[in-house]
């Protein structure tokens, strides 16, 4: 992001504040909900000075042992919502990273804080299977843009899906991308294609790290030390996604690149295909799409 953005500005809108930025502007001060694995990765983000700017930055967590850890990497935080607000602050910008049953459940101190906040602040919930419908029910007076991420956020090759409710402006939706996009990529998405999207995108990684190990397994069978097989199947996922990713090659064409006639690939493509894994991998995708919808409908 280019170091020309600048602090958020606050205008006035139906006798509440109402919080806006337009093209260029950057919100001056950041709270984080959350300061577990996804939330700690985005306060470590915004701390580390990447997105161009230095915003004030404040986590919440319950933990002490978490906000310890964070307040030695220089970022400040509190155990409550409602602690942060008796200093008098409202944030500009707000990442809810918390479980969806603290948030959803009928008495959430969380929400109940939220709901307390100044009218219609930017709000990205990274809460899996919460769509847009309950977080505006929930917290009706906040502006909500519903993103979907994965751990390997924290390697900067973290691929976040996000979606918005209408009242979320262009330019906003420009800044949320580009904040997402400085830990990976972002792909803005209708709504109604999260689910399949989830399960490629979210849990897509767990997939993978069953193949490496595999992979790995495979080679410790044939002789190799465990430490040296993980080593070649982890590079060989993260140069095939290399390819696929940054030099645009579509997976046919690079697997027939790859498997030359006799040779020991295309050996290794029929021994899949007589074990079915295509077809397994096809089937895991439709099941994580379905789980995913259960838990939509369900929470």
């Amino acid at each position: 992001m280019s170091d020309t953005w600048k602090s958020g500005k606050k205008n006035q809108k139906n006798g509440h504040l109402s919080k806006s930025f337009a093209e260029g502007e950057f919100p001056g001060t950041i709270w984080v909900v959350g300061g577990g694995q996804m939330g700690g990765v985005i306060a470590r983000h915004l701390a580390s000075n990447r997105a161009g700017v230095r915003p004030a930055l404040s986590v919440v967590d319950p933990s002490p042992e978490v906000l310890k850890l964070l307040k030695g990497e220089g970022i400040e935080g509190e155990t409550s919502l409602l602690a942060l607000m008796k200093k008098g602050k409202s944030p500009d910008l707000l990442f809810l990273c918390v479980k969806p049953g603290v948030f959803l459940k009928s008495e959430s101190e969380v929400s109940d804080a939220l709901s307390a906040l100044p009218s219609e602040v930017l709000s990205v919930s990274v809460m899996a299977g919460v769509p847009l419908s309950h977080l505006r029910r929930k917290v009706p007076n906040l502006r909500w843009v519903r993103s979907m991420t994965n751990l390997a956020l924290s390697a900067g090759k973290g691929m976040t899906l996000l979606t918005a409710s209408q009242e979320v402006t262009h330019s906003e939706q420009t800044l949320v991308y580009s904040l997402f996009s400085g830990m990976g990529r972002a792909l803005w998405l209708p709504e109604d294609s999260f689910d399949a999207a989830t399960a490629i995108a979210g849990s897509g990684p767990g997939l993978l790290a069953l193949v490496a190990e595999a992979l790995a397994d495979g080679g410790v069978r044939e002789g190799l030390s465990r430490e040296t097989a993980t080593l070649l199947a982890s590079w060989a996922l993260l140069g095939t996604g290399a390819l696929l990713a940054e030099k645009g090659h579509l997976p046919e064409l690079l697997k027939a690149k790859v498997a030359s006639p006799s040779g020991t690939t295309i050996e290794g493509l029929a021994a899949l295909e007589r074990q079915g894994v295509r077809g397994a991998l096809i089937e895991a995708v439709r099941a994580m799409a379905i789980r995913s919808r259960e838990i939509s409908r369900n929470v």
